[in-house]
């Protein structure tokens, strides 16, 4: 082949393999959009999953109560009241547990301590138990535990819930029923006759029992002084904490006064009196709290006043200064003593600040 036809054949092979290639499809132009482009619109993710709430801490234990302290004259004891449903409830004699048992599921508890009580004022406190928080009572218990007396019925025991931090009112869970022992006869007290009058003289009656503590006081050594009436002509016989402390011989009237021989110790006692006969049987008896107080030094006078039987503040401010309301003076005057305005004890000594006119 020639050059000249050995070039021509190359030129017409690529016209030749392109003739052998089937056709490629026609590309229309994209119509033109009369709305405009279309905006970009960005990828949306999903929210994370929101975290998962911190577990609830228990709630507090409502504050266990005291609803029931029954003491026999033996000292046995039962105590029941109402907590948190399965939280464990301590019952304290002081500073001294006394025993613990759980409540049921209506929140319910009772103690029967394993030991009897012995005889003497206490205090008894309370704390309920759960889920790690231990919660204290509101109230407390002041409990006096008589001892019995030879050749006398046996005395039950007195006990009155407080509030532990001294604002509200008391509640008295067990106290000394009635005087079931035998109320003297009241006679008329033989006098010589006058001219014209009777030979015999109205004698004014027993107090409620036949024997009262009507008066506490202090001497300007300190000690203490008692008084009260009984049948006139007989005994009366002091005890505190079941510990004797005297004998007095009543007067034709029937008031009688005592002072121990022996210094008393300040604090609180059971205090109790005995009308007996010869003998030594108790015919009446009368049992209070009282408390026997350290006399201040240098208290001028008419600035203090010692807690009679039968005392409260509203009527110790009303004869003090002419209104009960003013109470709140001598509440506030005496807080180291007073842990419940309610609850005051014959044998305290009060200061009275002046009074202070209302503004």
């Amino acid at each position: 082949m020639s050059p000249t036809a050995r070039d021509e054949a190359v030129a017409i092979a690529p016209a030749a393999l392109q003739a052998a290639l089937p056709a490629a499809p026609e590309t229309k132009p994209a119509a033109p959009d009369s709305a405009g482009p279309k905006p970009v619109v960005p990828a949306t993710l999903a929210p994370p999953p929101a975290p998962a709430p911190p577990a609830a801490k228990p709630a507090t234990p409502p504050a266990p109560t005291f609803d029931v302290v029954r003491v026999t004259p033996g000292g046995e004891a039962v105590i029941a009241g109402r907590a948190a449903p399965g939280s464990v409830v301590t019952v304290f004699d002081g500073n001294r547990p006394l025993g613990e048992v759980s409540a049921d599921r209506r929140g319910e508890w009772v103690l029967l301590p394993a030991s009897p009580l012995s005889p003497g004022s206490r205090e008894l406190s309370l704390t309920a138990r759960l889920n790690g928080d231990s919660v204290q009572a509101e109230r407390v218990v002041v409990l006096v535990v008589p001892e019995p007396a030879r050749d006398a019925p046996p005395a039950p025991a007195m006990a009155v819930a407080v509030p532990r931090e001294g604002a509200g009112a008391s509640t008295v869970l067990q106290a000394p029923p009635p005087s079931t022992v035998e109320t003297p006869r009241v006679e008329s007290a033989k006098v010589a006759p006058s001219p014209g009058g009777s030979s015999t003289r109205a004698l004014p009656p027993l107090p409620p029992g036949g024997v009262s503590v009507e008066t506490m006081d202090y001497d300007s050594a300190g000690r203490v002084a008692m008084g009260g009436r009984a049948q006139p002509g007989s005994s009366v016989q002091l005890y505190l904490d079941n510990i004797l402390v005297g004998r007095a011989a009543t007067d034709p009237d029937g008031h009688w006064r005592l002072s121990p021989q022996r210094p008393i110790d300040p604090g609180i006692y059971a205090l109790r009196a005995d009308q007996v006969t010869e003998t030594g049987k108790v015919m009446a008896r009368v049992e209070l709290p009282v408390q026997v107080s350290e006399v201040p030094k240098n208290l001028p006078d008419g600035q203090s006043l010692v807690v009679q039987p039968g005392n409260s503040l509203w009527r110790i401010a009303r004869r003090t200064y002419g209104d009960g309301l003013r109470y709140t003076t001598i509440y506030e005057a005496n807080r180291s003593q007073i842990r419940d305005p309610d609850l005051i004890y014959p044998g305290q000594i009060f200061s009275l600040p002046a009074a202070v006119p209302k503004g």
